[in-house]
């Protein structure tokens, strides 16, 4: 007697013969296969089963290699978060912006609000599989003398393969009674691969990920965009919106979250120059949003340090993309034909 088994946990190819991993033909594909041959017993010689594993598509591992593997905890590659997707709904949040405009400060400030459990809105925290780069980015902050904000709070993000994106994971928990779970990868990129991105359109490639997003939130410099510097800075926001769409080919239905951060240096007052950029943001066929940001504020007794920086996700794992686009369809498929069409978490 035949039996098919599977050695990745929480697989039941055996019962439902639907790969985990979603291959088409696991028997040949999937390296976690295995077909177990059970001898029928003779029962009146009270025999017991003997029990013959026939398939197996990786070699028994010798002892060196047979200890229990653990995630790194640093971010995660694009391979990676593909191998998660093929098992569970995550959101993607493409972060970006030029150099020092505060991407890295925004992630810092959100991963110390839902892991402090400072959450408005009925989330709790839920896990995170990148908690050692979250902290590996934070680690500036533990020595954060309150009277006395450094000029620079995080490092500059550097890739250990500057070829490939980072993503940085927090998982959600809505309440009550925490029915439904929210698995968000966020982008930690370089400011220079924006800048790249604004200078010229070959560098897209790096990109075309993004066309899997369910948000982008375009974080730009408040201070800036009231110096004297504010007509360069908008220019190069709206440049930036513009190669979105036209070279790296994201959906104008993807939500876009402006967050214009280091609202503390400016007392969270509103640049007039934002109204430019949200009306160019939909001639371009987007529906922005803006949000007034203080992730870590230099006046924490006038400004809040973390104003504004749950707003843009909450917007996004809330927004209903239906009805899905063409285009939108076709970037949804994650690799091996997987697809989750028009499912955004909202299900029960």
């Amino acid at each position: 007697m035949e039996k098919v088994t599977c050695k990745k946990p929480g697989c039941m190819v055996g019962e439902t013969g639907i790969c985990l991993l979603s291959h088409k033909t696991p028997e040949s594909e999937c390296p976690n296969y295995q077909l177990v041959v059970q001898d029928e017993p003779d029962a009146a010689l009270g025999a017991t089963p003997s029990v013959t594993v026939s398939e197996q598509k990786t070699p028994i591992p010798l002892p060196a290699d047979a200890a229990r593997y653990f995630d790194t905890g640093l971010e995660l590659g694009t391979d990676e978060v593909a191998e998660i997707g093929r098992a569970r709904y995550y959101h993607m949040v493409g972060v970006l912006g030029t150099s020092n405009v505060g991407k890295t400060c925004f992630l810092l400030s959100l991963y110390l609000k839902v892991s402090n459990g400072v959450l408005p809105n009925g989330y709790v925290f839920a896990g995170s599989m990148t908690l050692k780069g979250f902290e590996d980015r934070a680690r500036r902050l533990r020595d954060w003398n309150l009277e006395n904000l450094p000029d620079q709070l995080a490092e500059h993000t550097h890739l250990s393969d500057y070829r490939q994106p980072a993503l940085l994971h927090i998982a959600f928990c809505e309440k009550p009674q925490h029915m439904r779970r929210f698995d968000v990868m966020f982008t930690d990129l370089p400011g220079e691969w924006c800048k790249h991105l604004v200078d010229r359109s070959s560098a897209a490639g790096r990109f075309e990920f993004l066309r899997r997003a369910d948000g982008i939130v375009l974080v730009v410099d408040g201070g800036a965009l009231m110096s004297d510097t504010k007509y360069s800075e908008i220019e190069r926001s709206k440049q930036l919106m513009e190669r979105l769409i036209h070279s790296v080919g994201i959906d104008p239905s993807v939500p876009l979250e402006v967050l214009v951060a280091k609202c503390d240096t400016i007392e969270m007052r509103r640049p007039d120059l934002l109204d430019d950029l949200l009306e160019y943001g939909r001639h371009l066929g987007f529906s922005p949003r803006e949000t007034l940001s203080a992730s870590f504020s230099k006046s924490p007794s006038v400004v809040q340090s973390g104003v504004g920086v749950f707003e843009p996700v909450d917007r996004i794992l809330k927004h209903d993309l239906a009805p899905v686009s063409d285009k939108r369809r076709e970037s949804n498929l994650v690799s091996d034909g997987r697809i989750f069409m028009n499912f955004r978490g909202t299900g029960r």
